[in-house]
């Protein structure tokens, strides 16, 4: 028995006990045995991890990634326009708040702080996209545990811009046919969130607001909790109202529409990305009551979605 139980135990990792013996192939090759992996069902997701649990992506390895913009590459220190226009390849850009690269957690993150007592203070970029008729847009943010939301402030989102109008579709301008539009999202009040849309059907003077919702009711931003935000955009066929937007937060739709006019006629389409985040609003009513921070990653476009499937 002393010499049959260590025969067993060497024949689970190899063909035969005594595998290694002289009189054995040479040229043989013995295949290692790959344990199996268990097939792990299928388990409903809680809802409320909607603020606990960031859909996992391999950025490097993800099929229908475009273009991604991280911060894995860049010193810990100051982040200026010229670096923020270079990595966005950014038409125009600004950084008039404060900007840094810091790392939180082992990853570089882009942090945005804005000044106590202002508004308006923070980064803000357009960039000329290919046209795309659908498209996937994505970034992680996790407001600070100081973070003012204050009365509410601009976040990217994809737009479409005619390069026969001069003005853009934002800044609350009146939006005609085929003058474009703009499709970036806000936080409000305690971080209450909204897509903010300009449109060719938009009935207020600025952009519609459109609540997030979850679970039946609006949907707001906690701080310290990191959340992917993730737009997807398909253009609408000329002179029909078939354009679609939806909001994905951690792989959970907030926000649906289906029947949008982007473009009256069809003579653009998603050319334009809006890379924001400030406070405004055009008033010191918006400002910070301190200096907020914000923390922002993986800028993404994409053909496909990245946070949940189809």
């Amino acid at each position: 028995m002393k010499k049959i139980l260590p025969c067993i135990i060497i024949s689970l990792f190899l063909t035969a006990c005594g595998g290694n013996d002289s009189s054995s192939d040479d040229n043989a090759q013995t295949d290692p045995i790959v344990p199996e992996v268990p097939e792990v069902p299928d388990v409903p997701v809680d809802p409320a991890n909607i603020h606990d649990l960031v859909p996992y992506v391999n950025y490097q390895t993800a099929s229908g990634i475009i273009d991604n913009i991280n911060f894995d590459n860049q010193q810990s220190g100051e982040y200026t326009a010229d670096m923020f226009n270079a990595d966005f390849n950014n038409e125009w850009g600004k950084v008039t708040g404060k900007a840094n690269v810091v790392d939180r957690s082992g990853s570089n993150k882009l942090a945005v702080t804005h000044p106590k007592d202002n508004y308006k203070q923070g980064i803000t970029a357009g960039k000329d996209l290919n046209e795309f008729d659908e498209l996937y847009f994505s970034y992680e943010i996790t407001f600070g545990k100081d973070y003012d939301f204050s009365m509410g402030g601009k976040m990217p989102g994809l737009a479409g811009l005619n390069s026969n109008v001069s003005t853009k579709p934002d800044g609350c301008d009146a939006v005609g046919e085929d003058d474009g539009f703009s499709l970036r999202s806000m936080f409000r009040e305690d971080g209450r969130a909204i897509g903010y849309f300009y449109h060719q059907d938009k009935t207020k003077k600025c952009g519609d607001e459109i609540d997030y919702q979850h679970e039946g009711k609006d949907f707001s931003f906690k701080r310290e909790k990191t959340y992917l935000i993730e737009q997807y955009v398909k253009m609408n066929d000329a002179n029909q109202a078939n354009g679609i937007v939806t909001i994905y937060v951690n792989g959970f739709k907030v926000l649906e529409r289906k029947n949008m006019t982007f473009s009256e006629n069809g003579i653009y389409a998603i050319n334009y990305q809006y890379t924001q985040l400030w406070h405004g609003g055009n008033s010191s009513d918006w400002a910070v009551d301190r200096d907020s921070t914000a923390y922002l990653d993986n800028f993404t476009l994409s053909s496909q979605p990245l946070s949940y499937t189809k």
